[in-house]
């Protein structure tokens, strides 16, 4: 990876660093909360869903109902809200005071903020930082995060990140960075891409002792790039049975690079079983 690329990448994680850590400062030493599978759902469907909602759901209502779920207290929850919201601020500037009307608690705010910069809004985040009384600190490391434009995939956070700003905007864009995240492992020479075949079917199947070769054959670097790259194909796969712009995108790559290992690998996986 060229070294722009993975500053770039770097960059980027140091959001999910700080909402892990300013999130996890205010997660209170109150009763555990449930949540209800029903509200999980609903929150799980209104963000999935957002890019072809005839109706688009409130953002601010949906960010505080995203907030007071107990499992969104968890660090993977936050890299899919950080994509969904930095997408929609970058296409939806004007809505952005309207959103952030709403009275989030810390961990809300932390979110709307790293989303702001990461839209390349560092007016409008600061702006909001300062209203919720933020310190010259907290605000200060805002600046340490690049836009989401610039994010360059290098591993599950980041492929959730795009599936976050995929779904509140249906741009086939973000698939396609996932699928070049796959692709470029999948086309390394010094892959097989047989044997990221190999990680989907033991997953499907429940296998993983069949991958002990993998770790044979590779560095645990390079073993641990193909199982990120497989881990990406088999998202992609998935989330093109339920979003046409995804099977659509991948239908383009099929028909563009059908010569390439990465295709080949795919066409397997997307064979009937």
């Amino acid at each position: 990876m060229k070294l722009r690329n993975r500053a770039r990448g770097l960059r980027f994680f140091l959001a999910f660093v700080l909402a892990c850590a300013i999130v996890g400062s205010v997660i209170s030493a109150v009763a555990q909360k449930t949540d209800t599978a029903a509200e999980v759902q609903t929150v799980s469907t209104a963000l999935n869903t957002f890019y072809k909602a005839a109706k688009k759901p409130d953002v601010g209502d949906l960010i505080a109902r995203w907030e007071r779920l107990a499992s969104t207290d968890q660090p993977p929850a936050l890299p899919p809200m950080l994509g969904f919201l930095a997408a929609y601020f970058e296409k939806n500037p004007a809505q952005i005071d309207r959103v952030a009307n709403h009275p989030f608690g810390r961990k809300g705010q932390t979110v709307v903020l790293i989303s702001l910069e990461a839209a390349g809004n560092d007016a409008a985040a600061r702006r909001l930082a300062s209203k919720w009384r933020w310190s010259e600190t907290e605000m200060a490391k805002l600046g340490e995060i690049k836009p989401l434009a610039q994010l360059v995939p290098e591993g599950p956070s980041d492929l959730d990140t795009l599936w976050g700003a995929a779904f509140a905007t249906g741009d086939p864009s973000y698939v396609r960075k996932i699928y070049d995240f796959y692709a470029s492992v999948a086309n390394d020479p010094k892959v097989e891409f047989g044997d990221i075949v190999l990680v989907i079917q033991a997953r499907r199947n429940n296998k993983m002792d069949s991958l002990r070769g993998i770790g044979q054959r590779y560095s645990p670097e390079m073993a641990q790039k193909i199982v990120f790259a497989a881990s990406a194909i088999w998202s992609l796969m998935a989330n093109a049975t339920a979003h046409p712009f995804v099977k659509a995108e991948l239908d383009r790559v099929e028909k563009e690079s059908a010569a390439t290992n990465a295709v080949k690998a795919m066409v397997a996986l997307r064979q009937p079983q």
